[in-house]
């Protein structure tokens, strides 16, 4: 299975917050357990990492150190409707 990913290049800081929010919820309920957003190295970089921490699907991100303009997310464990009883 491939891992999704959202580039975010040429997108403006609002419009890009809003493409975060609906691409991690978009990947928390299709079972994804990783995805990655490309942000490259400018507005959008300074904001991404309060984004990222304040989302309720996020387990955990990292900034990837070989290319610094993209993040690896692991996302949360869905909840079944079995384990929610």
């Amino acid at each position: 299975m491939h891992r999704p990913t959202l580039d975010l290049h040429g997108a403006h800081v609002h419009e890009a917050w809003k493409k975060v929010a609906k691409f991690i919820e978009t990947c928390y309920y299709t079972n994804y357990k990783s995805c990655e957003i490309i942000c490259g190295q400018g507005a959008i970089k300074q904001e991404i990492e309060s984004w990222l921490h304040l989302n309720t699907h996020v387990r955990e991100y990292r900034l990837n150190t070989r290319t610094n303009g993209s993040y690896n997310i692991k996302l949360k464990k869905r909840k079944t409707q079995w384990e929610i009883t």
